[in-house]
């Protein structure tokens, strides 16, 4: 459920319901607030799993406009365009006979998957690659043995970037062995369970078109509440290898600090400051023998005595500043400023 309804909401509901007053007049009432929830068919996927899931699918839709783009030699854009859950028998009711249905494996965990094309892109696509000029037929006709066998190719890259963008969650291999024109036939799961569709758009010359990839919910949810796809995507790596701790030392270690010792302070007026000129004192509060504070960028890390080396002015350091210790210095510091 998107939101948490209010004690007056719930009171309008419930009087709706006796009074059998239309839930749309009710809506009217309360300001349009009350959203409609069938507890029969709850969601299943939460906030942060279906954010991953259009991060996946972004990716892929981008990456085979590309290919669409090179292959077919002209703009193709592929836009992803929503994520929803149903039950698999209105997936397969809301394909158009004859289609073009494409039924392929997942490796780990083993499951089926649904590719559903619209006939009308399949018959660009293969006009295309003969090197003809292309266009979307309005009619819905079946798609032809030779167009199934140069469509072989395209779909196989369908599949490789199903794999590939599922790779930083699951790595698993995709087999598109088997295509279909009526959906009855097609049959992954029972018709009551729920399966997450991918709807992507492709727009050719101001004209769009569909393909949609059907997942079975069983499939993605054994990916998704893995306990180690958790602990990585929702809440971070814990712990990085030693290659990956190695290579954060010597990267931090040839990082460059800038240090900055402060010698001393003085206070001069507005007057005095404006008429500074090269060769002018100022008098500093601290004496040459005191230690003075040694900053890395802006934190004090250190204290240190000043002096020389090899005809050079230097520092010292004597002391370093940590927990709380450098904490308090600190805050001193910004007192004094």
């Amino acid at each position: 459920m998107t939101k948490i309804l209010s004690q007056e909401e719930i009171d309008s509901l419930l009087t709706s319901v006796s009074s059998g007053e239309d839930v749309e007049v009710q809506k009217k009432k309360v300001g349009n607030k009350v959203s409609l929830y069938d507890f029969k068919r709850p969601n299943l996927i939460s906030k942060d799993q279906m954010r991953l899931l259009e991060n996946i699918h972004e990716g892929l839709a981008r990456n085979f406009g590309v290919y669409l783009s090179a292959q077919l030699r002209m703009i193709v854009d592929m836009d992803l365009l929503a994520i929803d859950q149903i039950m698999y028998s209105e997936f397969v009711m809301s394909i158009v006979s004859p289609g073009a249905i494409y039924v392929g494996d997942f490796s780990d965990p083993e499951s089926k998957f649904v590719l559903e094309v619209s006939p009308q892109l399949v018959v660009f696509i293969v006009e295309r690659l003969f090197g003809g000029k292309g266009h979307l037929i309005p009619m819905v006709r079946p798609i032809s043995v030779i167009e199934q066998r140069i469509m072989n190719r395209v779909v196989e890259r369908i599949s490789f970037e199903i794999s590939k963008n599922w790779e930083p969650l699951k790595k698993f291999t995709t087999d598109v062995n088997r295509f279909e024109s009526n959906p009855e036939f097609v049959q992954i799961v029972s018709a009551s369970e729920p399966v997450i569709v991918v709807s992507m758009e492709a727009k050719i010359h101001n004209n769009t078109s569909m393909m949609n990839i059907c997942y079975p919910y069983r499939w993605i949810s054994n990916i998704l509440s893995s306990p180690e796809i958790q602990e990585k995507v929702l809440f971070g790596a814990s712990e990085g290898t030693d290659d990956e701790n190695l290579m954060m030392t010597r990267s931090v270690s040839i990082t460059p600090v800038r240090l900055r010792a402060v010698l001393g302070k003085g206070r001069i007026s507005i007057d005095d400051f404006m008429n500074l000129s090269m060769g002018d004192v100022i008098l500093l509060e601290g004496r040459t023998r005191e230690k003075v504070s040694v900053f890395a960028e802006n934190r004090l890390v250190y204290t240190a005595a000043v002096g020389q080396t090899n005809q050079n002015n230097a520092i010292r350091i004597q002391n370093v500043i940590t927990g709380d210790e450098g904490h308090e210095n600190r805050r001193l510091q910004h007192k004094l400023k």
